[in-house]
């Protein structure tokens, strides 16, 4: 009895340690095998809760954007029938260089065009120039994708 109470009070007490794994093996837990113990790769998928800066850009030109400014940028959308002076095409105007120029224009509008800074944060606003950049030089998804594992890090060497 006295053995049987001082197991228990050993157990009880490497419970309350957090040493009850060290203190008591378990019978099923094998050795590890050669299937086991496979290498593992030395970059590791990193998740992200948001989506490629691309992809929403490209979410948020079709929610807000291309109506006026057409599927491509070319004014040609279906509400740009509606206004007088028609809507400029943008293949000239998005390149790198001029982004922060261009954030502004769709935060605080311009002309015709409604501000969005209420709905448009100046992150998501580079987000869509990022995609339009893409969409006006006809990038492939299967370039978009490189780019967005280059820079994630993900490129091999």
């Amino acid at each position: 009895m006295t053995a049987r109470f001082t197991a228990r009070a050993a157990f009880a007490l490497c419970l309350a340690t957090g040493l009850a794994a060290v203190a008591m093996p378990v019978a099923s837990a094998a050795a590890p095998t050669a299937k086991s113990t496979a290498k593992t790769p030395k970059k590791y998928a990193v998740p992200s809760k948001r989506p490629p800066d691309r992809e929403r850009g490209r979410e948020l030109w079709l929610q807000s954007c291309w109506q006026c400014h057409g599927e491509e940028g070319k004014g040609d959308g279906p509400a740009a029938t509606a206004l007088p002076d028609g809507v400029p095409t943008l293949e000239s105007k998005v390149s790198q260089a001029q982004f922060d120029a261009l954030v502004k224009v769709i935060q605080d509008g311009k002309g015709r065009m409604p501000a969005y800074k209420e709905d448009i944060d100046k992150h998501d606003a580079r987000r869509i120039l990022i995609y339009l950049q893409d969409a006006l030089q006809g990038r492939t998804e299967a370039q978009k994708d490189k780019d967005d594992k280059d820079e994630d890090g993900d490129k091999e060497n």
